[in-house]
C-alpha cells in the first residue's frame, strides 16, 4: 500500500535544454513527515553533460601571425 511519487520531470526537462543528463539518484537517510503523515526523503541527484570542444584562443592565433 505504498505509493512513491517523484517530481524530477520538470527539473530534467528544464536542464535538458542545456545538454544536462541525469546520471544517478542517491537516496539519503533524511526522512521527514508532514502534517498529513506523508513521508518525504531527500535525494542527491547527479547530472552531467558532454564536454564541448574548446575553440582556439584568440591570443594563440595572434602569436602565430607574428
Amino acid at each position: 500500500g505504498v505509493e512513491v511519487q517523484t517530481d524530477y520531470i520538470p527539473l530534467l526537462n528544464s536542464l535538458a535544454m542545456y545538454g544536462w543528463q541525469l546520471t544517478c539518484v542517491l537516496p539519503t537517510p533524511i526522512v521527514k513527515t508532514n502534517r498529513e503523515g506523508n513521508l518525504s526523503t531527500k535525494q542527491i541527484v547527479f547530472l552531467q553533460r558532454p564536454s564541448l570542444p574548446q575553440k582556439a584562443k584568440k591570443k594563440e592565433s595572434k602569436v602565430n601571425n607574428l
